[in-house]
């Protein structure tokens, strides 16, 4: 169990920003199931705006603040541009969609020495969430919080991580994430296709990637379905977009990879980055920075890795309103654009 420290609130009880959309599963649990589980004051915004919403934290000492990793985006750009007081705050929480560390750690720096950082992650089928960042010291102590995990099981929780062929696999060693519990969905209504591919012995194939380690912290690797095999090694997009986060000069502010045409084969896939600039990536110019970022990434990956889809410089990643990034819809404008100059051929 954990006793959080008493709060400097009118009330003495923790103050939310909720902005996110109620019909989704992340705000139904954080704004109005857990509205009748423990005294909280919410503030509620009518739509998204990083100006209105870093006022609001302001002015009305907002303590918890549950977030999507495209508003974390927003975020760290606008406090490393503009000022803004968000000494208030005491949770930030990120989930819906994959955070990497070195946005955590970067947003961390911003935010007040005390914060207790959270993450999560869950689907839908499991009614929310599966794991959670535990309180530093809960569980009597065994609870130790890594940097990158997404956490520990819930109570009552089960998981397995399965290889190819069906064995579990080692301490830290990736593979397929499988769940068990009394949150778990029964299946899809009358989808018998989806429930055989999905639902197993009473276990939920979730589709994405883990490894766990020695104390039981879960961490995300990919979505299996966007693993790329590109000369028959498996491509992680999510390692690539990690390594172009992390290039020292801050040139990136969000980025997503994904596989489009231009293999050995015709359906072979090929990695190809959308990346947004950040503005010290922008006063580099777009071929500049371009250039650099090929040359970074090709010194941290190995060979089979490297881009050769090509580096894209746009405005925004397109997301859905809980943050999940739409890799469909740059797959097919880049698909488009290269048929329409074949076409012009």
């Amino acid at each position: 169990m954990h006793q959080p420290p008493p709060l400097d609130t009118p009330e003495g009880i923790p103050i939310t920003l909720a902005f996110l959309p109620m019909y989704h599963t992340y705000g139904l649990h954080a704004f109005i199931i857990k509205a009748f589980l423990a005294p909280n004051t919410y503030v509620l915004l009518k739509r998204w705006d990083i100006r209105i919403a870093l006022c609001v934290v302001s002015r009305y000492r907002i303590t918890s603040f549950p977030l999507i990793p495209s508003v974390v985006h927003q975020i760290i750009d606008y406090l490393e541009t503009h000022k803004g007081d968000i000494s208030s705050l005491r949770n930030i929480g990120s989930g819906a969609a994959y955070l990497s560390p070195q946005l955590a750690e970067h947003l961390a720096s911003l935010s007040p020495k005390d914060i207790q950082f959270t993450q999560g992650y869950g689907m839908s089928e499991v009614t929310l969430a599966a794991t959670t960042t535990p309180y530093p010291g809960s569980l009597c102590g065994r609870a130790k919080p890594r940097r990158g995990s997404v956490g520990i099981l819930f109570p009552g929780m089960e998981a397995r991580i399965l290889r190819e062929d069906g064995s579990h696999a080692a301490v830290n060693e990736s593979g397929d994430l499988y769940l068990k519990g009394g949150n778990v969905a029964l299946g899809y209504r009358k989808n018998r296709e989806a429930n055989r591919d999905t639902f197993c012995n009473g276990w939920l194939r979730t589709g994405d990637r883990f490894r766990v380690d020695e104390d039981g912290n879960f961490y995300f690797d990919d979505r299996a379905k966007d693993i790329l095999k590109v000369s028959g090694m498996q491509v992680s997009p999510v390692e690539i977009e990690d390594v172009l986060l992390m290039h020292p000069g801050n040139l990136v502010v969000d980025v997503t990879v994904a596989g489009v045409t231009g293999g050995r084969t015709a359906d072979e896939k090929v990695p190809r980055a959308w990346v947004v600039l950040s503005d010290a990536g922008k006063k580099q110019g777009t071929a500049a920075a371009v250039g650099i970022l090929e040359e970074w990434s090709r010194q941290n990956l190995s060979k089979y890795k490297w881009l050769r889809g090509g580096i894209e410089i746009v405005d925004e990643i397109p997301k859905s309103a809980t943050g999940k990034v739409l890799r469909r819809v740059l797959q097919e404008r880049y698909d488009g654009n290269v048929h329409d100059q074949k076409t012009k051929l």
